[in-house]
């Protein structure tokens, strides 16, 4: 009889096991910036069984007792795609992820990084109590396309576009009283975007982004990313499944001067 027991009892610490080996989340942090390490911090605390991949050794083969994935960046997702990996992938940290069609992937689900323009506009109007006006959102050539597929035809938002003359644009701008920032790096070069700031300054402008990074500069709203929410999200992707392959992004006002 004792035998019996023990012998079961070795079965089923196998069986647990293989179990804990089989619902172990990797983690891939492609980016190790401030943000993307709060999120892995509240995650590790959440989770039993996790490894975490540096970006280096992020391969396929290293990927055989991973259950599911986290992936924090537009690197290690774009690895995944490459490596055509078949888990269950929750990513986030990824600027367009339109522009990687992972809409159609169906092992991959995501939650934006930055809430969309309409609805950090929409949620300016509703939380400012303003008057809604036409917005001006500034985008160059290179990124024109990409900010186009985020607009609506009968959307608040104007697309407005910066080529080679800047001054140019100021004059565009100035029957518009609200301006978006929108994620494109060369509006978002220093030089181009003090002259903005100074130019809203004088000519009484109301700025709006969904940047965070953008609060040191005098942005009148900032509607950005709530890391603590999102990490939640995070957490539920993992085992729930959503009929919407990219999820909205958890945000919150983290700055308003009129």
């Amino acid at each position: 009889m004792g035998r019996i027991r023990s012998f079961l009892l070795v079965l089923f610490f196998i069986v647990f096991s293989q179990q804990g080996m089989s619902q172990t989340v990797c983690i891939v942090d492609s980016y190790q910036i401030k943000e993307t390490r709060q999120v892995v911090s509240f995650i590790e605390k959440k989770l039993e069984n996790f490894v975490e991949i540096p970006f280096s050794e992020f391969k396929k083969r290293k990927l055989k007792e991973c259950s599911s994935l986290i992936l924090l960046g537009t690197p290690a997702v774009a690895k995944a795609l490459k490596e055509n990996i078949k888990k269950r992938i929750v990513y986030s940290f990824v600027l367009f992820p339109e522009a990687l069609n992972l809409e159609k992937k169906q092992n991959f689900f995501g939650i934006r990084i930055i809430p969309l323009p309409q609805k950090t506009v929409e949620f300016f109007f509703n939380y400012t109590k303003l008057k809604k006006e036409k917005v001006a959102l500034l985008v160059s050539d290179k990124t024109y396309e990409i900010a186009k597929n985020y607009i609506k035809r009968d959307s608040i938002l104007k697309l407005v576009r910066l080529k080679k003359d800047y001054f140019s644009l100021e004059y565009k701008l100035l029957k518009y009283r609200y301006i978006f920032i929108f994620p494109d790096p060369y509006i978002l070069k220093v030089l181009t975007l003090l002259k903005l700031l100074n130019f809203a300054k004088e000519n009484k402008k109301v700025l709006i982004t969904n940047l965070p990074d953008l609060g040191n500069y005098g942005i009148n709203f900032i509607y950005a990313v709530d890391l603590k929410e999102l990490s939640k999200k995070i957490l539920d992707l993992l085992e729930s499944n959503s009929s919407e392959r990219i999820l909205p992004c958890p945000a919150k006002v983290k700055r308003w001067s009129p």
